[in-house]
């Protein structure tokens, strides 16, 4: 059984009861920079939702970022509940022991880090998403700050249902994982979007190349709010390395027939400069 929630989604409407369950008073907004993205390439800029979205200086200055904040959490916990008046049915069932449930979103999302309110981009707030898995052969209650992928997904529920793995998934099982098992391999994530633009995220550190050479690079464990882009610090060099090594090898062609007019950024401005 697939079950699919629109919240949490714009427009962040949601009953007002829920709305009530934080206060305007008790907001905290995200930590905020104004001058966050001085250091990133411009194609980090080219393929950001800004001026689409609403920018968090705007935000700032009429006062509505409390409200945004305020409005995002209150459709997290309508969520919450109708997530679990899905899990009473299933306790109150004869299924209750014999069922794997895996909860997750698509996306992350900013709430006013990186300059807007929006969800397109490699950074972590755009690229960070829940992933739940609870099953009878799994423990309970424990957190895992690993680097995963959503492709994963699928291997993990061939593995918890005991069915055989397909040679053709790109993901891994996470079972071994989350029985604490030693794996050989670290576990990393890999986010692609727009055409050629890449991050490369481990336990620790992120590394994003874009689609014209440029290339960003975050220690999360001294700089979880990616302010400072450490690409070009020699300190770095031996952990980015790691990581870029880790890129897709091969980009797919674009499909002349996708109906997602996307133009490269590089190839835009070197066809602008030779008209």
């Amino acid at each position: 059984m697939g079950v699919g929630f629109l919240r949490v989604h714009v427009p962040l409407y949601v009953p007002q009861k829920w709305f009530d369950l934080h206060p305007l008073d008790s907001i905290k907004t995200m930590p905020y920079r104004a001058d966050d993205l001085n250091d990133v390439p411009p194609v980090a800029l080219q393929i950001n939702d800004l001026p689409m979205m609403p920018a968090t200086d705007w935000a700032i200055e009429s006062g509505e970022w409390p409200k945004i904040m305020q409005a995002y959490l209150a459709c997290i916990s309508f969520v919450d509940y109708e997530i679990g008046r899905l899990l009473e049915a299933l306790e109150e069932s004869p299924h209750a022991n014999n069922t794997v449930i895996v909860l997750w979103s698509d996306h992350g999302y900013r709430l006013g880090e990186k300059s807007t309110f929006a969800k397109h981009a490699l950074w972590d707030a755009a690229t960070k998403a829940p992933l739940l898995f609870a099953a009878p052969n799994l423990p309970g209650g424990k957190v895992i700050g690993q680097a995963a992928e959503m492709l994963s997904i699928y291997p993990t529920l061939l593995d918890l249902c005991g069915l055989p793995a397909y040679e053709r998934n790109e993901g891994r099982s996470l079972v071994p994982l989350m029985q604490g098992k030693r794996e050989a391999d670290p576990h990393l994530a890999i986010t692609t979007f727009g055409m050629n633009n890449h991050a490369v995220k481990s336990d620790r550190f992120r590394y994003i190349r874009y689609e014209d050479g440029g290339e960003e690079f975050y220690d999360h464990q001294d700089d979880p709010d990616e302010f400072t882009n450490q690409a070009n610090n020699p300190d770095y060099e031996k952990e980015k390395a790691k990581l870029k090594a880790e890129l897709p090898e091969a980009n797919a062609a674009w499909d002349p027939k996708s109906s997602y007019t996307f133009q490269p950024y590089f190839v835009e401005q070197k066809a602008r400069a030779n008209r």
